[in-house]
């Protein structure tokens, strides 16, 4: 500290061996002070800038004008589904019978009932490439994986995909309920899409009513493996 470097240079200079070659020397005792001289770059730059003009305001009326030529935003496009004639079974309220009924007493035979055949159809999916799939889990986690990537479609779909069969021999089957006689784009544009194969279902066919219900109860004799566990699109 200036303290310590003050004491240390006394004691130097007040040795009588220093005093003979350099004498006494004397402290200053009056601090120097600093004289401040104005920047001319700042008071040049200072008298350089010129005042702002103050801008007249606008009229409102001219205001008005401007924003009344402006063209109205462009609506936002709708699905081609939504141009379709409105159906006459409401897909929102078969979705809360299936969730909260069950679903070979009541479910199905509510869906059957109301089932509006042009304005729905529905549609086999089969998993493309089962002799890679290993660990159940992780092809239940696939179905997971493919819904959350079909996010578009929930307004237009319903389905239920199973994972069948057992460790490192299983399969992906079930089936889909679609706004429309075909796969719209909220789900053929999904990326996982070309990794299954639909196929449109003729509901009028026995046989393909009991796979549609064993495919929603996740159970029956018309399962081509045994359920290990699934996922519902709703």
């Amino acid at each position: 500290t200036y303290r310590n470097v003050a004491r240390y240079f006394k004691t130097i200079t007040g040795q009588a061996a220093f005093k003979a070659v350099v004498g006494d020397i004397e402290l200053c005792t009056t601090r120097i002070q600093r004289k401040v001289e104005p920047s001319k770059k700042a008071d040049k730059k200072k008298a350089d800038k010129p005042k702002a003009e103050k801008k007249a305001a606008p009229k409102k009326k001219e205001e008005d004008e401007d924003e009344e030529d402006m063209p109205a935003p462009a609506p936002k496009p709708k699905s081609k589904l939504d141009l379709l004639p409105k159906p006459s079974m409401d897909l929102n309220e078969w979705k809360r019978v299936y969730s909260n009924e069950e679903t070979r007493e009541v479910a199905m035979p509510w869906l059957w009932k109301n089932f509006d055949a042009e304005g729905y159809s529905f549609w086999k999916v089969e998993y493309n490439y089962n002799d890679e799939l290993t660990k159940l889990f992780m092809t239940n986690n696939l179905i997971g994986g493919f819904f959350s990537r079909m996010e578009a479609a929930r307004k237009y779909a319903f389905g239920s995909l199973l994972t069948l069969g057992v460790e490192n021999d299983n399969m992906i089957w079930g089936y889909f309920m679609v706004r429309g006689k075909e796969i719209p784009e909220e789900i053929s544009d999904t990326p996982d899409f070309g990794s299954y194969t639909w196929t449109a279902a003729d509901i009028s066919d026995e046989k393909v009513r009991a796979e549609i219900e064993d495919a929603l109860a996740w159970e029956g004799s018309s399962l081509p493996r045994e359920c290990y566990d699934g996922k519902v699109y709703k």
